[in-house]
């Protein structure tokens, strides 16, 4: 078969830029350090580079959103316990002013530290984060959560919880709303509240009463009326008698489950109620034990309210700090369960970049083998290309 010289010249140089661009090719490989340059270099390892790329995007997303709920949760976790603190301090307070040796003078003096600690519970619902927005309004991140009007304190915001993808099924809220860790405390021992009428004109102090009987307990609202300063009948909420007894001071008074005691000396009339525990704000019942103490009390009867009132108000402190106890665990439960799930995702991501890696990055040493290969058989054409180009029948004539 016949070669044309011109045919000699086309194959060789076909050769030759074929070899450069070989060579070309495993140098680009070689200062990237990436395998696959062009979909073409491996179509189905382009693609699963695709999928396992999105799959590493939205591991990182959840990663970032953990991050952020981990910081919202230490801060309300923080803001949680340094409630504590200043309901402990309340507490102690109230026992205080409880006393029978304190004056008028010294509780108007306590008064005074409870203001000053409902200022700090205000300031402290009240928190934004780094970012400018309130942590205990809800939805409402923008509105001041809490404020004090003429008809009391009031909840600005909502009973939304904004939620975070931290999973591909897995979904957590970033906080609680102010309503239920501020708002949410049951008064009195948490089951019903016992209290004194503002009329009474004796000497009666009640004190917070316990359930003596969970089967009997049906939550129905009674009252303990004096007949007389020895004996007392208990009355339904529809005002009929339902049973009496004989008044023994200190002694147990037991109705509907519950078990109360009254010490003193009531006068016939006097009357005392036990209702249901009902929800109520931190903020009303510092504000109303501070008012009660501000109220001179200079009689036997007027005194034997006030020892009523700060019970009831040192019950609901009790309930208060188990709240927000109850409400600091929960937080730190959940921030555990962010942990094991930011392991997850850590470990996901781990795995998604070593399956990149396989299908992405260079074999260093075969590369620059093949690289030390090619760069041999581009000398080869290109030598090949320049005698083929020298030769002709001149040569020999």
């Amino acid at each position: 078969m016949r070669i044309s010289s011109s045919q000699m010249y086309s194959n060789s140089l076909t050769s030759m830029l074929n070899q450069q661009a070989k060579l070309a090719k495993t140098q680009q490989q070689l200062s990237t350090g990436q395998r696959l340059l062009n979909p073409s270099d491996d179509p189905v390892g382009t693609v699963q580079s695709l999928e396992l790329n999105r799959a590493q995007d939205q591991t990182s997303q959840y990663i970032r959103n953990a991050d952020l709920l981990d910081s919202r949760l230490r801060l309300e976790e923080s803001i949680v316990g340094s409630s504590i603190d200043v309901v402990q301090r309340i507490r102690e307070l109230t026992i205080q002013a409880n006393n029978d040796s304190q004056g008028n003078e010294s509780r108007l003096s306590i008064a005074s530290e409870l203001r000053q600690q409902l200022d700090n519970l205000l300031s402290y619902a009240n928190t934004k984060d780094s970012s400018g927005h309130y942590i205990f309004a809800g939805y409402q991140e923008g509105s001041t959560p809490f404020s004090k009007t003429a008809s009391g304190y009031i909840y600005n915001g909502d009973d939304g919880q904004r939620e975070l993808q931290i999973g591909p099924s897995r979904r957590m809220a970033d906080g609680d709303p102010g309503s239920e860790v501020f708002m949410g405390i049951l008064n009195g021992n948490g089951k019903f509240i016992a209290s004194a009428s503002t009329a009474n004109t004796g000497t009666g102090i009640i004190n917070a009463g316990s359930v003596a009987d969970v089967q009997a307990f049906n939550r129905d609202s009674v009252s303990i009326r004096f007949s007389s300063a020895s004996q007392y009948d208990i009355i339904d909420d529809g005002g009929a008698i339902i049973d009496s007894g004989n008044y023994l001071s200190g002694g147990d008074i037991l109705v509907g489950g519950m078990a109360v005691s009254i010490e003193g000396e009531p006068a016939a009339g006097d009357e005392f109620s036990l209702a249901p525990s009902k929800r109520q704000d931190i903020f009303s019942m510092v504000e109303s034990l501070a008012e009660s103490l501000e109220s001179p009390r200079n009689t036997q009867t007027q005194r034997a309210a006030q020892h009523n009132e700060i019970n009831a108000a040192l019950s609901g402190f009790d309930r208060a700090l188990d709240h927000f106890i109850q409400t600091q665990s929960n937080i730190g439960s959940r921030m555990e369960s962010l942990q094991r799930q930011v392991d997850i995702n850590e470990g996901a991501s781990l795995q998604i970049a070593e399956n990149l890696s396989m299908i992405n990055d260079l074999d260093y040493a075969e590369a620059i083998s093949r690289f030390s290969q090619q760069q041999a058989a581009l000398q080869a054409a290109q030598q090949a290309f320049a005698k083929t180009q020298g030769l002709s029948l001149f040569n020999y004539i």
